[in-house]
């Protein structure tokens, strides 16, 4: 079973790459920008010369990763350290020291850890060059089994349909975030797709 010390450095080595490819797609202005330099806007509205929502996602990639490692850096040793300059590399090396930091603070921190860098992850994802981001669709209709709360989503394939997972974005009675139960939710899933292709043969 995975540590949160395994999932840092996961998440870390995944970020990179990412990383990596925003940089080679930045240069690429996107369609859309394209399709405004056709309609000939003032020079004023001229797009940039480079993709827009790939850049934020890699500005805030860049940033945040350094900023991250400062924090914990910080937290263990009582001092930021010196601020890394803004160059991909220093980004880089930022990514290598943040599993070594995490691993010698207390679990929150490390599980804290994580979600900053699924976050950051997640919109690399969504760069539609990339568009590996997962897309959840309400299920109004159906409470959760376990947390009787009608947060359940599913899961949907590149053509809008039910993709065999159903995920609860509830919460337990303890609290807990009910996402654990998903793996249980499978019977739902086969219900929604049942309910879909009955739908498409109607």
């Amino acid at each position: 079973m995975a540590t949160p010390a395994d999932l840092v450095q996961e998440a870390c080595d995944l970020l990179s790459g990412y990383m990596g490819t925003l940089e080679l797609l930045v240069a690429e202005p996107s369609a859309a920008q394209n399709a405004a330099v056709g309609m000939s806007p003032r020079p004023a509205d001229t797009p940039e010369p480079w993709d827009a929502t790939v850049g934020r996602a890699l500005m805030d990639g860049h940033e945040g990763v350094r900023r991250l490692e400062a924090v914990l850096r910080y937290t263990l040793n009582g001092h930021p350290g010196m601020r890394r300059g803004g160059s991909s590399r220093n980004t880089i090396a930022a990514l290598t020291a943040i599993p070594k930091l995490a691993a010698g603070l207390d679990e929150d921190v490390e599980d804290a850890t994580i979600r900053m860098l699924t976050r950051w992850i997640i919109a690399a994802q969504a760069v539609a060059a990339i568009d590996e981001a997962e897309r959840w669709r309400p299920v109004p209709s159906r409470a959760c089994p376990y947390c009787r709360c009608f947060f359940l989503r599913v899961l949907e394939d590149a053509r809008g349909q039910p993709a065999g997972r159903v995920g609860c974005f509830g919460h337990l009675e303890s609290g807990e975030p009910c996402r654990a139960a998903w793996a249980s939710l499978a019977e739902i899933a086969q219900d929604l797709e049942r309910a879909e292709t009955a739908d498409l043969d109607g």
